[in-house]
Order: structure tokens, then sequence, then C-alpha cells
């Protein structure tokens, strides 16, 4: 039997490991959907490929011949007329096919992976774990002043290289710097005491003093100077403050007097 397709196109007879690797490489060389398949042309390209193993005297195994009927029985139900009513929903004589030819592909597609797990894996080499013996070795260690000597000074010079030069600084910022108003009020009036008239920078200096120290001796004049217990005096605009004591006046109250002998 010859068909219109035998002289279309050269068969080429390859190793196709059963009917539904022959049906898939039919389906993928002539671009056709897997869903609709069109049965007419799968089936003679593949009784044409049957006649060609014929031909060269190939084995036949049986479950190529059992597609082959299959597809020759699919063909002959989509070629005869149906009987069932124009209401009753006509089932496609393919869908088993196209289910069974769908499960395969699955499979076929997981087996490349293997395959390429298995190249991959092909090169790589491993060795069971063994048993290592340990030998003990005692050595007889001989201690002397001057090895005792370099020992200690090799530990103290890594305990040294461990410790952040930084370290001093970052403790004065971490370090809550407490000061109190009433110690700075007492410290002005016993400059004032002492000396009458000073600029106050030269007692709140930031060489000397922190940032802290100097507000609270600002606020300490301020407080004194509210007190009338100081005279706060400054001759231009960002120019240095001077501190000059002012006696008793008339008008202090006696509480306010009592507060600041108590200072004094």
């Amino acid at each position: 039997m010859e068909s219109s397709l035998t002289n279309a196109c050269t068969i080429r007879i390859e190793n196709f490991e059963g009917p539904f690797d022959l049906l898939f490489h039919l389906i993928e060389k002539n671009q056709f959907n897997i869903y609709d398949i069109p049965i007419n042309t799968i089936t003679d390209q593949y009784m044409d490929y049957l006649f060609a193993m014929q031909e060269m005297d190939l084995e036949i195994a049986s479950e190529f011949l059992v597609m082959a009927s299959t597809l020759l029985h699919i063909k002959s139900k989509m070629l005869l007329p149906s009987r069932k009513e124009e209401h009753q929903e006509e089932e496609d004589p393919r869908e088993e096919l196209v289910s069974r030819l769908l499960e395969y592909r699955k499979y076929k597609d997981f087996s490349y992976v293997l395959r390429e797990r298995e190249k991959e894996w092909s090169r790589v080499w491993w060795k069971l774990p063994e048993p290592i013996a340990c030998i003990k070795k005692y050595d007889t260690v001989e201690l002397v002043p001057g090895e005792l000597k370099r020992v200690y000074q090799e530990l103290l010079e890594r305990n040294r290289r461990k410790i952040n030069p930084n370290a001093d600084g970052i403790n004065r910022i971490i370090r809550h710097e407490k000061v109190s108003l009433r110690s700075k009020m007492r410290e002005i009036i016993r400059e004032l005491v002492k000396r009458g008239r000073f600029r106050f920078f030269d007692l709140f200096s930031f060489k000397s003093r922190s940032l802290t120290d100097i507000v609270t001796g600002f606020l300490a004049i301020l407080e004194l100077a509210k007190l009338r217990r100081a005279r706060l005096e400054q001759r231009r605009l960002h120019g240095e403050i001077y501190v000059s004591r002012v006696e008793m006046a008339p008008g202090l109250s006696q509480t306010d007097t009592r507060e600041l002998d108590s200072m004094a």
C-alpha cells in the first residue's frame, strides 16, 4: 500500500522507544497542535513509517501495531457519520489518545531532566568517610624564666592590639556629666568674693570646661543677676561678658538673703 505522503517526503528510520515516541516525533515535525491532531495526516505518516520498517526487514514490535490499529480505528470513526441525535454532544474519538499523549509528554520531559542530572553528576567523584587515626605525640616543654617573660609580654601586646584607640573618647561621650546649677552659683560667688570682677570666659573656658559646664555656668550667672548678687556687662554685640559683684540691695527679701549666704 502506497500513500500520497510516501512520495512527498523521505522517511528516515530512527530508533524510537515506542509508538508514542514515534507519534510525538511526527507531531513535532509537522508542528501540529496536540489538542487538535489531524488524525488523517498522522495516521498516514505513521503507516508510512511501519511500511518502511517492513521494507528494511526491521522487526516491528507489537505495541507499534496496536497503535496503528488504534489510529485507523479513530480515523474510521471520524470519517463515518455519527448516529447520535443533534442535541447530544458528540464525543471526540481523539480525546483518549490526546490524554495519553499528554501524560507521555510529561514523563518524557522529566526524563530529559534526569538525563541532564545524570550527565552532570557523572563527572563527580566522591569518597566515603574513613576514620583517621590520631597519633598522639607528647613533647616535653622546658619552662625557663626568660620564656615565661616572653610569653607574658606577647600576651600583653596581643591584648593591647585588641583595644580600640578611640575607647577613651567614646567613654567620655557615653559618660553623662552631671553639673548642678547651685554648685555653679556657689563657684561664681566665691570668685566674686575673691576677685570682685572677672570675664566670664576667664572662668568658663572651652579649653578647660565642657559644653555642659559652660552652659550651666551661664545660667548660674543669669540667676545671680536676677537675685541682684551679680552685675553683667557686655559692651558690644557678641563681645566679652564681664561679671562684677554688687552689694546687697535694700529691697532684697530675707529668703534671698539666706539663700545667698548659704551659697557663699
